[in-house]
């Protein structure tokens, strides 16, 4: 398969990019969440539910503590972010001063386009790029010597991923946070499970944050894939990775020294503090506390990290 040429459905699936920013976008208007740079990547705001707004507060929260950890705790490290879409991460760690050693956003190459054309059109994100920067790849690859946008497919990750990122200074021997926001799970397992086989086998010191849908076998389950369905998105995965249990035995089947896995429910209810609780709870009122615990219930977080001795078995990301 040439990534060059996707298939049909790859750019259903790239549109989600669109959708994810589009409710970062309305959290952060609103003041859930902090993040100046996503109105850039979002040309029709909208407003979204109370609970999309709670939900995409979790869910950023979770992701945005996993990497200040890491690149405080491991500044000589490494950050690969799956399917990076017009994530804006990169941009909030430097706007705090925070670099990791390396930073790797992998998208397919229209996607990569339109982002790496909106951060050069925009002062407050351009000036936070390194100054050896450049543009690539017909406008699709940004390159330099920390931060490197680069086009892939991740169906061919060996052959092309990897390869491009190992051109660009990726080190295997440098400690390496990978992160995968509702990727991973788009594949189909015998391509995902290379991917965790290849850092399995060639990373000795890595950790994932993965973020994927969950219990495909519900009623909410269901209905949650026949609106995908109609929409012409598939969850490859899901079915091979249904639930908590399994989401951690997938790297702890690989010998990974550590995986833990919790719903996003959880993660709210467990990891927000009440003082943060309380100040979302004076944004907007929100009464559909079922909705958001069915919701909220069916997405999880999975971290885990590959050696006992890492720095990763600081972090608390999963407590």
């Amino acid at each position: 398969m040439n990534s060059d040429i996707p298939e049909e459905s790859d750019h259903i699936v790239q549109g989600t990019s669109v959708d994810a920013a589009t409710s970062r976008e309305s959290a952060a208007r609103l003041g859930y969440i902090t993040d100046p740079f996503i109105k850039y990547f979002v040309r029709h705001p909208q407003r979204r539910a109370p609970l999309i707004n709670r939900g995409t507060y979790a869910r950023f929260t979770g992701v945005q503590k996993t990497l200040q950890q890491f690149v405080k705790t491991m500044p000589a490290g490494q950050v690969v972010v799956f399917g990076s879409g017009l994530d804006t991460s990169y941009f909030l760690l430097a706007n705090q001063g925070l670099c990791a050693h390396r930073y790797f956003e992998i998208d397919f190459a229209e996607v990569n386009s339109k982002k790496a054309s909106t951060i050069y059109k925009k002062p407050d994100l351009r000036s936070l790029l390194p100054q050896d920067i450049k543009v690539a790849a017909g406008g699709s690859e940004l390159h330099s010597s920390r931060y490197c946008l680069l086009s892939g497919d991740l169906r061919r990750f060996r052959e092309e991923v990897m390869t491009k990122m190992q051109e660009h200074g990726f080190d295997v021997e440098a400690p390496t946070l990978f992160v995968s926001e509702c990727v991973l799970i788009y594949l189909d397992p015998k391509h995902s499970d290379d991917i965790l086989d290849w850092i399995t086998e060639n990373v000795p010191d890595a950790a994932i944050l993965t973020y994927e849908q969950i219990l495909p076998n519900d009623r909410f389950g269901q209905m949650m894939i026949e609106n995908l369905k109609s929409r012409h998105i598939e969850l490859k995965g899901l079915m091979a990775y249904p639930d908590l249990e399994t989401t951690k035995t997938r790297f702890l089947s690989r010998k990974w020294a550590w995986a833990k896995a919790i719903d996003l429910y959880d993660y709210h209810q467990k990891c927000i503090s009440s003082e943060e609780l309380s100040r979302l709870a004076h944004i907007e009122f929100m009464d559909e506390w079922e909705e958001f615990s069915l919701l909220t219930r069916h997405y999880a977080f999975t971290f885990a990290y590959t050696i006992n001795k890492s720095l990763f078995s600081q972090f608390d990301t999963i407590p």
